[in-house]
């Protein structure tokens, strides 16, 4: 392989990995940025998948013959990482903003998605170990600063034998490697477990019920049903009573009311008890949360209120 095509190959490589990374940090992207960097992530799996196309066939043909088992390690740890993008990216569409789907299982999507997420991140990881000594070669040939001689004259050049264990050299340089692509993700993977435990802390396991006992909404619209539209006082009854009698005389022919009914406020009830919501804070303002989202411009987070 070309020495420029590597070094593109390594930035595509690269590119792909720090933008996964920061997908993890959705309070840092925010919902739309994490939108678009998961579309930008896919788009750039699909470039390298093209730019490797060839390989790809080559070793599809004659995966069963005539191939290593270091090539057939590679290409099943590739397959597996594109069909875990395929399934980030299907879920992530399901539950995303842009679609605003109607979905009545949320929150096993979601987990879905985010399951999804660890296991390709897993292999990612993978991939970097078994292709280690590319990615410290050419990382050194990137980053590498040129050392120009120095002439001194008087002195001429001796040469010192210095004796270089290899072995020791590559193993603090695959353990520095690691460590770096270890060390971000397990972060990574840390942070969404924070915040999965922040959000779902008031949920029960019920998804139907999820945030329904915190949401201002909810807890107003039972308010409402459970109590009575006016209330007065019985002085205030009364003071009506005697005004009513003096100015208008009863009309006898007037058809009886029909009685109240709670048709209504069963209903109501009914369609809290089945709605869902999927963020319990019910934000009024974004502030701080990087998940707020208003698209129906009722100054409530989307996130909180029942589909």
């Amino acid at each position: 392989m070309k020495p420029n095509k590597q070094i593109k190959n390594w930035w595509i490589d690269a590119l792909m990995l720090v933008g996964y990374l920061f997908c993890f940090y959705l309070e840092f992207t925010g919902v739309a940025g994490h939108e678009w960097l998961g579309v930008g992530i896919g788009l750039l799996a699909i470039f390298h998948t093209w730019l490797h196309w060839d390989w790809v066939v080559a070793v599809t043909r004659r995966f069963f013959s005539g191939t290593g088992a270091r090539s057939r390690l590679y290409y099943l740890v590739d397959i597996l990482i594109v069909i875990g993008f395929v399934v980030i990216l299907e879920t992530g569409l399901a539950i995303s903003t842009w679609l605003n789907l109607d979905i009545m299982n949320y929150v096993a999507w979601l987990d879905i998605h985010i399951y999804a997420s660890y296991a390709t991140l897993a292999l990612l990881v993978l991939k970097v170990g078994i292709h280690w000594r590319w990615v410290v070669n050419l990382t050194g040939k990137i980053f590498a600063s040129e050392k120009k001689p120095v002439a001194v004259r008087g002195f001429g050049s001796i040469s010192v034998p210095v004796q270089v264990n290899p072995e020791a050299v590559d193993r603090r340089r695959f353990l520095g490697l690691m460590g770096v692509v270890g060390l971000g993700s397990l972060l990574a993977v840390i942070n969404v477990v924070r915040e999965n435990s922040i959000y779902n802390a008031s949920a029960d396991g019920n998804a139907s019920a999820m945030g329904i006992a915190n949401n201002p909404a909810t807890s107003t619209s039972q308010f409402s049903n459970a109590q009575p539209a006016t209330q007065t006082t019985p002085a205030a009854a009364a003071d009506t009573a005697v005004d009513a009698t003096a100015s208008v005389e009863p009309d006898m022919t007037a058809l009886p009311t029909a009685e109240p009914t709670n048709e209504p406020a069963q209903e109501t009830q009914a369609a809290v008890a089945d709605c869902q919501v999927r963020c319990s804070k019910s934000c009024a303002f974004p502030g701080r949360c990087r998940r707020y989202v208003d698209q129906n411009g009722n100054g409530l987070c989307d996130l909180g209120e029942c589909i």
